[in-house]
């Protein structure tokens, strides 16, 4: 990771709530939620970075901001997204034509 990089998020993480909210919905890219029994978390990508949003589904409240780069922390949205539409038929497989 860049210095620059390194910077950007660091900066994003010393603003406070509000402003972190405004520049996501201005300027971030809402890639996808996942819903739980209590919370809702929304999954953005910042410039070079992701931020993730959880909120309380009952008190309608944000309850945590997380900005990270470490792609690890995609897994368990990624585990949400059906590819199955994506998949070859079986003659297009292993580079069958």
């Amino acid at each position: 990771m860049t210095v620059k990089v390194r910077k950007m998020l660091r900066s994003f993480r010393k603003l406070n709530r509000e402003t972190q909210l405004k520049l996501l919905h201005g300027c971030g890219i809402f890639l996808m939620e996942c819903k739980g029994h209590r919370v809702v978390m929304q999954l953005f990508q910042f410039y070079t970075f992701y931020v993730e949003i959880i909120c309380d589904i009952i008190h309608r409240k944000v309850i945590m901001i997380n900005a990270f780069d470490d792609t690890e922390l995609l897994h368990p949205y990624l585990d949400q997204i059906d590819i199955s539409e994506l998949a070859l038929p079986d003659g297009h497989r292993n580079g069958q034509a």
